[in-house]
């Protein structure tokens, strides 16, 4: 499979596999809760998003008051569908090769439903550690092998359980902690955060359609 000419119309508009399209209107309220639960805390000075799609995220992340952030894809066809105050944030690039930044200039990486597409995924995680500064994290969001779209689109060649992952954290000397839906979306009353508490439960319990495994990595210190 060439990525460069896969991942084209057919695929984000969702008619090579059985998922919905890659539209406004499904994924950017999820790229909008996502940016606003990785600025919680701290807003980053530079921001790289790694297969960044038609730049959802890019977007919503500068709608959070990220000074600048850059995406990056190997899709032409995504890239070119981009909204136009993200185009001139966006380049083409494939994310398992060197990425065209200078080391230890991101304080913010984001991977979002990128690495279950990738044979290999040293590659990626060695240049996403080398472009962190020490202060930096990434954040991936990665298809468990549960999810009822797991298996069900061809270019997701690198399904994996939780243990391949943190291995592969741990050999490129990342200190990470896993995530829980429930911490990207916040809670704000009493009832949130009782359903919070039940989500959170049947997340680590794999019970029913489990959530994306979602991580945060840091450089080993």
């Amino acid at each position: 499979m060439n990525p460069a000419t896969f991942y084209d119309r057919e695929y984000f508009e969702g008619q090579r596999r059985q998922s919905p399209p890659h539209s406004r209107r499904l994924i950017y309220p999820l790229a909008e809760r996502t940016a606003k639960y990785l600025c919680r805390r701290r807003i980053p000075d530079l921001a790289l998003d790694l297969g960044c799609a038609k730049g959802y995220l890019v977007e919503a992340l500068q709608a959070c008051g990220v000074r600048l952030v850059v995406g990056m894809d190997v899709s032409h066809y995504a890239l070119s569908h981009c909204e136009a105050s993200v185009k001139g944030r966006v380049l083409i690039g494939d994310a398992t090769y060197t990425i065209p930044l200078q080391s230890s200039s991101c304080d913010l990486i984001t991977a979002l439903d990128l690495f279950e597409h990738l044979a290999d995924p040293l590659p990626t995680l060695r240049e996403i550690r080398r472009l962190l500064t020490d202060r930096g994290c990434a954040y991936l969001k990665i298809c468990h092998p549960r999810h009822p779209n797991a298996h069900r689109d061809p270019s997701h060649v690198n399904v994996q359980p939780l243990s391949y992952w943190t291995g592969l954290f741990t050999q490129v000397d990342f200190v990470w902690k896993r995530i829980y839906e429930t911490e990207v979306t916040g809670v704000v009353t009493r009832l949130d955060r009782c359903k919070s508490l039940v989500r959170l439960v049947r997340e680590w319990a794999v019970i029913g359609n489990p959530a994306d495994y979602k991580f945060l990595l840091w450089k080993q210190s």
